[in-house]
């Protein structure tokens, strides 16, 4: 009877229900417009297999997840941020784990009786419905049901725990956000900053795991990425951690400090340091990316603007008002300075020895080129196991460390070259699976002709075209090989016969495991692609083979030999016979510090033909040459390059791209004559 009278009470339960009952009411009708009912009306021609009820509108779910239970969080404790429903709350003949305990009741069955009402709908709409655009097991159901309430509780709670330390609703809930928002914020600028400054950092490594860390960007990924048992167990604890956090916090809040910002003085410091380091680094980010490269000074400049900055706002919402000058506010303002400076300068120091350390032989298990990899089944995008792309062969392991210790002694500006010109076009990413465990990782992007000999010794290995190439798959078993020339898209064959495909694949991999250096950067474009057809292990009816590609260059004569032997060479090849006339428009790329790709771009040569810089030409000789040789797209800031069109007599056209040393002695007589 105390406990349905003290931390039940009925009074205010059924007053928090009839006041603020209309946001469970309307969280229930938004769940079943989006799942239940969503999934009963949706239609598919071919239902698609899920293993995830997420994958059906789920960014929808999310989004409802992370906005209802922070506004009932808010409404509920409304009381606790205005002056008067304060005072009368707290007049009550309640002690305040009393009150908080029935407030926290009320947002618990807001919360969990729409997300299960859902639930069931959703199973009897599963159990009712013979055919539906979606198949699914009974299981995904009570496990949609089971993380959303998770997600909500977890936001319910976070802004609860929040709304302790905050005297104003307003900024309660923007609080809420900026928490979600603010470990996203701090791994991405703050990677940036290490990429500038610490040589041979992997950025971008972890970008596909940063989604998870808030459930704000968990909404664009949410049908892409699974829901994982780690990641709901993360938000469970934390929940719970709130509930007593929660406690603890309101048993010492002050009735008068309703209304202010800051509720605790414990936690001003922590509010001022945290906004003014957030600014610290987006300003250091921003100068960084529009600063020309080299000029560190501007990144300095940026991360003391934005500390200035960031103490001002900081100062000005704690106080409200804009009036905060006085005797302590620069001693404050050099402390918290000089704690940034410290948090920014001790991971890229080059005393921590990060940059200059290199691996010993013996320490290292097996190594891998690359980073990982991803593949989609069943429409989730999973990390595929990466054992089969670690080597141990002591050659591999050598040829690597060389160039490893290469780049460690090189005096070149490695730091963030910002493609400052073409040479710079060598990514290196290496994974060390070391012997006690651990996995050491670095990435650089290099100049090819400053490490060309390192690069040689490691790129002609069997062991790095396997990987780089993806020799592995054609070990497994292939159903079928389509090919289609890289010219025309009309020009394709099939290959089904089961002898046809094992001697195709077997010369295709000898081919590539037999390319040298140069024909490994060869620029010219491939002959033709070839697509392997598999069995796929996906249940999804729009997905029933897996698909990869392999690029067919002029250099593999083995491929080559094999077409024309069985005939199928001509079915790829097109001949001058079948080309009108060559058309020629001059392209000049002159962007010094703006690298730009160049590429065949049909748009700009068909704007550029009624000019007077087109060439056309009926030569067949020289129709000939274009057809046997095209330039693959490159990055530069400095170049001459044709746009070059073949008007095909029937079919479609042709478009392609040579740079000025590409032209044969016949093309530059006839733009010479021009």
């Amino acid at each position: 009877m105390i406990f349905n009278r003290l931390f039940c009470n009925r009074g205010i339960l059924f007053q928090n229900f009839r006041q603020h009952g209309w946001l469970g009411i309307l969280y229930l009708i938004t769940l079943l417009f989006s799942l239940p009912l969503y999934i009963a009306t949706a239609h598919r021609d071919i239902p698609q297999q899920i293993t995830s009820l997420f994958q059906a509108n789920g960014e929808t779910h999310i989004l409802f997840a992370i906005t209802f239970p922070v506004a009932m969080g808010i409404f509920l404790f409304r009381y606790m941020q205005s002056g008067a429903p304060s005072d009368l709350f707290h007049g009550l003949p309640l002690k305040r784990k009393h009150l908080l305990t029935v407030n926290l009741l009320s947002g618990f069955g807001m919360i969990l009786i729409p997300i299960w009402l859902t639930t069931a709908i959703t199973g009897w709409v599963w159990a009712a419905q013979d055919r539906m655009a979606f198949i699914f097991d009974g299981s995904e159901i009570w496990m949609w049901g089971l993380s959303m309430s998770i997600y909500s509780l977890f936001m319910f709670m976070l802004t609860v725990a929040v709304g302790m330390c905050i005297g104003q609703s307003v900024l309660q809930g923007l609080t809420v956000y900026a928490i979600l928002l603010l470990p996203v914020v701090f791994w991405f600028i703050f990677t940036l900053h290490l990429q500038h400054y610490l040589l041979g950092y992997p950025y971008g490594d972890m970008n596909s795991y940063a989604e998870k860390i808030s459930l704000v960007l968990r909404m664009g990924s949410i049908n892409l990425i699974p829901v994982i048992r780690l990641e709901l167990i993360i938000y469970s604890a934390l929940a719970i951690l709130f509930i007593p956090l929660a406690y603890v916090l309101y048993a010492k809040r002050k009735v008068e400090s309703a209304t202010q910002a800051i509720t605790f003085t414990l936690v001003k410091p922590i509010f001022r340091f945290g906004l003014m380091f957030t600014l610290v680094l987006i300003g250091g980010a921003y100068f960084t990316v529009i600063a020309p490269p080299g000029s560190a000074g501007w990144t300095i400049f940026g991360y003391v603007l934005g500390g200035i900055v960031g103490y001002i706002v900081a100062e000005m919402i704690i106080r409200k008002t804009w009036l905060i000058w006085n005797v302590r506010l620069l001693p404050k303002l050099a402390l918290y300075g000089l704690l940034s400076a410290l948090i920014l300068y001790v991971p890229v120091a080059d005393w921590n020895g990060y940059a200059a350390r290199v691996p010993e032989v013996n320490d290292v298990k097996s190594i891998k080129l690359g980073g990982d990899r991803y593949t989609y089944v069943n429409g989730v995008n999973q990390r595929m196991d990466d054992h089969p792309f670690y080597s141990d062969s002591p050659e591999f392991l050598g040829a690597v460390l060389a160039l490893h210790q290469k780049i460690i002694d090189s005096d070149l500006p490695l730091l963030d070259p910002v493609n400052p010109d073409d040479d710079y076009d060598e990514y290196v990413y290496i994974s060390y699976k070391l012997n006690n465990g651990k996995v050491m990782k670095r990435k650089y992007q290099i100049p090819e002709t400053e490490f060309r000999q390192e690069l040689m010794a490691l790129k002609q290995l069997e062991d790095y075209k396997k990987v780089a190439y993806d020799t592995y798959k054609l070990d497994e078993d292939i159903l079928s090989i389509g090919i289609r020339s890289t010219i025309s898209s009309y020009r394709k064959i099939y290959i089904g016969s089961p002898d046809q495909v094992r001697e195709f694949k077997e010369l295709l991999k000898q081919d590539i495991l037999d390319q040298t250096y140069e024909e490994q950067r060869s620029p010219w474009q491939s002959f033709a692609n070839a697509e392997i057809n598999q069995e796929s292990h996906s249940k999804d009816p729009y997905q029933p083979r897996d698909m990869w590609s392999y690029e067919i260059k002029p250099s593999y004569d083995r491929v080559i030999g094999w077409l024309k032997e069985n005939k199928l060479y001509d079915q790829l090849l097109v001949t001058a016979d079948e080309i009108a006339s060559a058309q020629f428009v001059k392209q000049e790329i002159d962007s010094p510090g703006n690298p730009q790709w160049v590429y065949a771009q049909p748009e700009y040569i068909d704007g550029s033909l009624g000019s007077s810089k087109q060439v056309a030409t009926k030569n067949k000789k020289i129709i000939s040459d274009l057809l046997e040789r095209q330039r693959s797209g490159e990055r530069t800031e400095k170049a001459t390059v044709y746009q070059i069109k073949l008007n095909a007599i029937r079919g479609e056209n042709i478009y392609m791209m040579l740079k000025e040393e590409d032209l044969t002695e016949e093309m530059k007589a006839i733009l010479s004559e021009k």
